[in-house]
């Protein structure tokens, strides 16, 4: 299998192909709210994962 296509970039100008690669100046939005942000993975949160994992476990073995 071909890993690697080189006739892409061939059919591009040089000023096409600058204008994909130019490096574009960001900015952080400062003072925007932030909604519904959860601090830190909690041991409810653990809880809930294995008693979910648990329940899939035992539906799988069930569906045999």
């Amino acid at each position: 299998m071909k890993t690697q296509n080189n006739t892409f970039f061939q059919t591009l100008g040089t000023t096409q192909l600058n204008n994909l690669v130019k490096e574009v100046k960001e900015t952080v939005a400062v003072g925007t709210p932030v909604i519904n942000q959860k601090i830190a993975f909690g041991v409810v949160d653990l809880w809930n994962l294995e008693r979910t994992r648990r329940n899939r476990m035992v539906r799988r073995h069930l569906a045999l």
